[in-house]
């Protein structure tokens, strides 16, 4: 992404829209409702598309960017697909993916698999479907408006739009991409959500560098006091050592172990900015419990810190 597509999408992103997008998700558990939310989304995605995000040179700077706003919605999926389809014309329509490591059903053109904790499956367009038989990793391509899924929100801990879906007999579009192919589109986009982690932590840690500049104790901001002033600056040094190892041109090739870098950073930082904000933090109203809830629902979203390891340690 370019010096000009990044100023372009920060701006989209200014002090009235910005507050918006980091609750655009916030559902609270069994709410039925949520379409002022989900229009908030939908505008956010037009606006984002007409800003060319879907053709971005530096896709990992915009992510960074997302996180920093806290946003939920299908784009950085949607990127992904488009790397396992680059000769299928998706235009600019929303995609998800349901890929797991699993048995699933794939013959005759239909497929039937069941995947969990599928991000914004109500309002995309198409699923990325995935499996795993005797010659690795299979994906394809199906319509979301098919009658033969269905789909159950999750009461989670972020409150947002994660679901459980089913595809029973759905019909396939196109396939998508083989094994080796889905391995390097997997890594680049745990690049992304490595850079989307990186910049939910620099935001918490911007929330809580203001909270310290404003909260006062003994006739003085606590951002006076050496042992907070420490820790802030420690938080600091850590999200800027994690953002070159995010950002480095041979990032992919070391995609789970930086992912599970900044799925650390993400938990840390929060966690510090809940205990920086005390009781307050966990206020509705207060963006503190929002970065904390977030990071603990994007740190797993595509392999936990350990499995992550694990991975990269070839074991």
């Amino acid at each position: 992404m370019t010096a000009v597509e990044t100023t372009a999408i920060a701006d989209f992103f200014d002090e009235d829209l910005a507050p918006l997008v980091r609750r655009m998700a916030d559902r609270p558990r069994a709410e039925g409702g949520g379409e002022d939310s989900r229009e908030i989304r939908a505008m956010v995605w037009e606006g984002l598309v007409g800003l060319g995000a879907l053709s971005a040179s530096d896709t990992v700077r915009l992510a960074e960017l997302l996180g920093s706003v806290l946003y939920q919605g299908p784009l950085l999926d949607t990127l992904t697909a488009r790397e396992l389809l680059p000769d299928h014309d998706l235009g600019q329509a929303p995609v998800a993916l349901a890929v797991a490591a699993e048995p699933w059903s794939g013959q005759d053109g239909v497929i039937s698999a069941r995947r969990s904790f599928v991000g914004f499956a109500a309002e995309v367009d198409h699923f990325v479907v995935g499996g795993a038989d005797d010659a690795g990793m299979r994906l394809a391509l199906v319509g979301a408006d098919h009658p033969s899924i269905t789909m159950r929100r999750y009461e989670e801990t972020s409150r947002g739009e994660a679901y459980e879906v089913e595809f029973a007999g759905t019909p396939v579009t196109a396939w998508a991409g083989s094994s080796a192919e889905w391995e390097a589109a997997q890594a680049n986009a745990r690049v992304r959500q490595a850079a989307y982690l990186v910049g939910l932590a620099q935001a918490a840690l911007d929330h809580a560098v203001d909270h310290a500049k404003t909260r006062r104790q003994f006739g003085q901001p606590i951002g006076k006091f050496q042992g907070l002033a420490f820790r802030l600056s420690e938080l600091s040094m850590h999200i800027d050592a994690t953002r070159l190892l995010v950002h480095d041109r041979d990032a992919a090739a070391h995609a789970a172990a930086n992912l599970a870098a900044a799925s650390d950073l993400a938990r840390t930082v929060t966690t510090r900015t809940m205990q920086i904000h005390g009781a307050a933090g966990m206020r509705s109203d207060n963006d503190a419990q929002l970065y904390y809830r977030r990071a603990a629902a994007e740190s797993v979203r595509l392999g936990t810190p350990s499995r992550l390891r694990r991975e990269s340690w070839g074991t």
